[in-house]
């Protein structure tokens, strides 16, 4: 017995901990990610057509998948072929892309006032949340006025909804590092600025991406709101005059595409991130098997 469990205990020590983990877990922790999300997915969809077939809720607000997916179809064939969704899709993707730079860049600044200054602490900070609480929704409208219909507007809003995640995770991750190698680089006599440069800031890259991420998803949401309540000419107005029509295949096709974009902007966040950060690894939506 005694001789099982130290080959048991030899072959744990050589085991990764993913191995480890599905060595040592339920049969759950067995299951190949892809196959999970497979089930989930097929589930939820199954779900979804039984709802409309059985018109629990009217096909005229809930379509079925089939619907959908043959809508979804028609606008993939309208951007490849250069259409008018395309048009949107590329002017929603410049506010989108722009939004979340101004977001990262104007977090990113804040987040090191707050996290590497007394002032920033005790006296910015409890304006930014106050800033943050406020609805944004209420925003897109004044923004509308300051700076017009054009897509400057909707910019500034993708912006102001996504800048606080960077912020919050900048200043934490400035906090965050090891206080004694701190004092470490204060003997050695480093001024502020390169205990900033060479300690602080690579030790904060994790919680920084963190906020970017957040952020990457957060300024589609700004644009698009932008959009809806601010008029132009990007999906965000598509979804509302479809939504208003009762189109609502085409308002969830919309809102797939616009899924995509948020996921597209998170991956290159991700890409940076594993590139720059690669001591450490991420494992959100790692799929592969066991």
């Amino acid at each position: 017995m005694r001789r099982k469990e130290a080959k048991a205990t030899l072959a744990a020590a050589h085991m990764s901990d993913a191995e480890l983990q599905w060595y040592e877990g339920s049969w759950l922790d067995r299951v190949p990610q892809w196959v999970s999300i497979t089930v989930l997915g097929v589930t939820f969809i199954g779900l979804w057509w039984l709802v409309a077939e059985l018109e629990i809720i009217s096909r005229v607000l809930l379509p079925g998948p089939q619907e959908t997916f043959y809508e979804i179809y028609s606008t993939a064939q309208n951007i490849v072929t250069g259409g008018h969704i395309w048009d949107a899709l590329l002017i929603t993707t410049k506010e989108t892309f722009l939004g979340f730079i101004a977001a990262a860049a104007a977090g990113f600044a804040l987040g090191v006032v707050v996290g590497e200054t007394r002032i920033g602490k005790k006296a910015v900070m409890p304006y930014l949340v106050a800033l943050n609480a406020l609805p944004k929704v209420a925003f897109a409208p004044v923004f509308v006025a300051w700076f017009g219909f054009g897509a400057n507007s909707k910019i500034i809003m993708a912006l102001f909804v996504a800048f606080f995640p960077v912020i919050v995770d900048t200043a934490a991750g400035l906090y965050a590092v090891d206080a004694d190698t701190v004092m470490l680089f204060q003997a050695m006599e480093a001024n502020r600025w390169q205990t900033l440069r060479k300690l602080k800031l690579p030790s904060a890259l994790p919680f920084i991406f963190a906020g970017l991420k957040t952020a990457a998803v957060f300024s589609v949401v700004g644009a698009v709101v932008g959009e809806y309540l601010g008029g132009g000419k990007g999906l965000g107005e598509m979804v509302r005059l479809n939504s208003q029509n009762l189109r609502m295949d085409r308002v969830f096709a919309l809102i797939f595409y616009l899924g995509i974009m948020g996921l597209i902007l998170f991956g290159f966040v991700a890409f940076a991130e594993k590139k720059l950060v690669f001591w450490r690894k991420s494992d959100i939506i790692e799929v592969k098997g066991a």
